[in-house]
């Protein structure tokens, strides 16, 4: 039998990886029967040699090829020399894999996706191909639903999202999060949105939203809460008015939009789709134009602060609180 195992998603392919090694050199003769290959030099008849041994005291060994595909270009070669090498290897491992004892498990992990090269054919005319890719930014939610799930426990879909757009496209960033999201909880479900921004160091765009949620529900209060948990973090006060400013933009793309719902507006706008979410649902509080008078006023602030004619603490928290009362 042999396998491939390919793609950027680390997190799933390792775990298929250690389901195959245990369920096909199980016991305690599984160190006897397992070989582990480094394929940036692995010849023809090192994997001959490892795959045709006979296992030992038992039915099966395990054969486990890593980084083949690294050595060769995905032009199979810049010269001459290098691409009849690669010629040569690609002709001669498919000749092989057809070859491989019953009793071997021949597994090939490459941590890419497979790519268009001759020995990257083989390996797709010659094996069994399972592929793991990490999804795109717009089913980024459901896998970590599902990945939540596979370690034993649930995620809400709030903190979903929000974990989602934190990690952004970062698989083993994504990884070490909800692993600890999972030692932070220590068996309770599921993990809340809470828990999110409790844990995960949060990107200044999302952090902000406590702010603009706030601004959006008419609470001057709790806005100016968020606003002085802000600033303890650090955050420079010209860096705030720019993410919130960021955030009523996505408020004035929407309503621009009035009447489309969340997907629209981001295939619309280009807008993430946890922002149009969070846009879609803010606007109902708002009267049309009221978010570009908000806009505006932010960017007049920025302005003045930049050429000395406004203290600019004092002069946000007031924008803050005309904001949330809307008389702007």
């Amino acid at each position: 039998m042999v396998i491939t195992l390919c793609g950027d998603d680390n997190a799933r392919l390792s775990a298929r990886l250690r389901q195959l090694v245990a369920q096909h050199s199980p016991g305690e003769l599984a160190t006897f029967n397992l070989s582990e290959l480094d394929g940036t030099d692995l010849t023809l008849p090192t994997l001959r040699s490892a795959c045709d041994a006979f296992p030992f005291m038992g039915d099966e060994r395990v054969v486990v090829v890593k980084g083949l595909l690294g050595r060769f270009s995905e032009k199979d070669g810049e010269n001459a020399p290098e691409k009849g090498a690669t010629a040569t290897f690609a002709k001669e491992l498919k000749a092989y894999l057809p070859e491989v004892p019953a009793s071997t498990v021949l597994i090939v992990v490459e941590r890419r996706k497979l790519g268009a090269g001759v020995v990257a054919k083989v390996l797709r005319d010659c094996s069994t191909l399972e592929e793991y890719s990490f999804p795109d930014k717009k089913d980024l939610k459901g896998y970590v639903i599902s990945l939540a799930r596979q370690h034993g426990t649930s995620v809400d879909r709030e903190a979903a999202g929000l974990l989602a757009e934190a990690v952004g496209e970062q698989p083993a960033r994504l990884q070490t999060e909800l692993q600890k999201l999972i030692a932070y909880k220590a068996g309770e479900t599921p993990i809340t949105a809470d828990d999110v921004r409790s844990l995960v160091d949060m990107p200044l765009e999302i952090v902000v939203w406590d702010l603009t949620d706030a601004i959006y529900a008419r609470q001057s209060r709790a806005a100016l809460r968020a606003l002085r948990a802000l600033r303890e973090r650090g955050q420079p006060t010209q860096m705030v008015i720019g993410a919130l400013a960021s955030q009523v933009r996505n408020l004035v793309l929407a309503d621009d939009h009035r009447g489309k719902g969340p997907d629209q507006l981001a295939k619309a706008t280009g807008m993430k789709p946890y922002s149009a979410r969070k846009a879609s649902a803010a606007l109902r509080a708002f009267q049309p134009k009221e978010p570009s008078r908000i806009l505006a006023a932010l960017m007049e602030l920025d302005f003045r602060s930049k050429t000395g004619k406004a203290e600019l603490d004092p002069a946000l928290e007031l924008l803050i609180v005309n904001a949330c009362e809307r008389r702007l």
